[in-house]
């Protein structure tokens, strides 16, 4: 899941509430947002959510990957991209 789709599922909580109820939100495996006086101060997430966030915090630091995405951007914005399906099949899949 990304970062963004973390915020927006995110549950918002005050302290006193999280604090109540600890159990019930680390149980309900989706994020939270816990907020004091109406401010974000903390925030629960998920563990297998936040694997994904660490996984591609990593891929960032991979100076090759991300000139591969860039290529692959451009390319698809001059319409060189091809189905899945056709790739798919010339991988013989």
């Amino acid at each position: 899941m990304s970062a963004a789709n973390l915020l927006r599922k995110a549950k918002s909580v005050n302290v006193r509430e999280a604090q109540a109820q600890l159990s019930k939100l680390i149980r309900s495996k989706s994020p939270s947002m816990v907020l004091s006086h109406g401010k974000p101060v903390s925030f629960l997430v998920p563990y297998e959510d936040m694997l994904d966030l660490v996984e591609s915090f990593d891929e960032l630091k991979d100076r090759k990957l991300l000139g591969e995405i860039a290529r692959a951007r451009a390319e698809y914005a001059q319409g060189k991209a091809i189905s899945a399906e056709r790739l798919f099949k010339k991988m013989g899949f």
